[in-house]
């Protein structure tokens, strides 16, 4: 008898949702440049939890998810982002994920699409704020186009600014921050290829 709350089990709904958390457990993990021993060092589980979560085989408890959550900075709600489909085109605006980074840009999730290897994100920096405390380095390519404000794109020891309606692009690989140093509210649209 199969168990209805295993990934492979009686629910074929609860199993691609148990997917998609684990994909976006990974993709958080990767954005704060975690190895799967941080996570565990930072949680208290055990690294096969962790795998098995992450590769969606097994279904977590709230409190797993909430470990996980706290310890990748993001609210338990963030876990459940959808990565997209083929259902319906439109992801309301109610459906979107917010969260906020560790150097305090607010960053809503608008598309997840792990089977392209791909996230689009509506972020939000008040001045003072960036998209990290210290530069990160990541696979994949970024590209943001700059809605309103004026960011400085840190690349290395270079630092470009870009304004309303200016596009930044760059491989993530290179040491990279992204911040508001003005006095006025920036917003963008980003987005990263490759990167999971």
């Amino acid at each position: 008898m199969s168990d209805p709350l295993s990934p492979d089990g009686g629910n074929g709904a609860l199993g691609g949702l148990v997917r998609d958390i684990g994909e976006r457990v990974r993709a958080l993990r990767q954005r704060n440049e975690f190895t799967l021993q941080d996570l565990g060092e930072r949680t208290g589980l055990s690294l096969s939890m962790l795998s098995a979560v992450e590769r969606g085989r097994t279904s977590p408890s709230l409190g797993t998810l909430h470990a996980i959550a706290t310890a990748l900075g993001v609210q338990v709600a963030a876990l459940f982002a959808r990565s997209g489909g083929e259902d319906t085109p439109i992801t309301p605006l109610a459906d979107q994920i917010v969260d906020t980074t560790d150097g305090g840009m607010v960053r809503r999730t608008a598309a997840y699409r792990a089977d392209h290897d791909l996230e689009v994100y509506v972020d939000e920096w008040a001045p003072g704020t960036a998209h990290a405390r210290r530069p990160s380095q990541h696979p994949g390519i970024e590209v943001g186009v700059v809605l309103e404000g004026t960011l400085d794109v840190q690349l290395g020891d270079d630092i470009y600014t870009a304004e309303a309606g200016d596009v930044a692009q760059f491989s993530g690989r290179r040491p990279h921050r992204i911040s508001n140093e003005g006095n006025q509210t920036a917003r963008a649209v980003w987005i990263n290829l490759r990167r999971l």
